[in-house]
C-alpha cells in the first residue's frame, strides 16, 4: 500500500467516525432540550452546535444512563420525604 492509499483509509476512517459522533451527539441534543430550540442553534450557532455535537457523540451519557441517574434521584428524594414524615409525626 502507497502512502496516498493509506492516507485516504485514515480519513475515510477519521470521517465515519466524526458523523457517527455527529449523529449520535444531534441524537442526544434532541433528547435532552426542547427540539425548536435544538433546530435553531443549529442555525444560528452551527459551529459552536457542531462542536457541542461531537463532544456529546463521543463522551456524553447514553439515555439510560440519564434514566437511572434521575431514578436513583428520585428514590433518594422520596426516602428523605419518607425520613422527613416520619420525624414530624414522632
Amino acid at each position: 500500500m502507497d502512502d496516498t492509499s493509506s492516507i485516504l483509509v485514515v480519513v475515510a476512517v477519521f470521517g465515519i467516525f466524526t458523523v457517527y459522533w455527529s449523529l449520535r451527539g444531534l441524537i442526544g441534543l434532541f433528547q435532552r432540550h426542547n427540539p425548536i430550540l435544538v433546530v435553531l442553534y443549529i442555525v444560528i450557532l452551527f459551529p459552536f452546535a457542531y462542536i457541542h455535537m461531537l463532544i456529546l457523540g463521543i463522551g456524553g451519557d447514553s439515555k439510560k444512563k440519564r434514566l437511572k441517574k434521575a431514578a436513583e434521584e428520585k428514590a433518594k428524594f422520596d426516602k428523605q420525604v419518607e425520613d422527613e414524615k416520619s420525624k414530624l409525626n414522632q
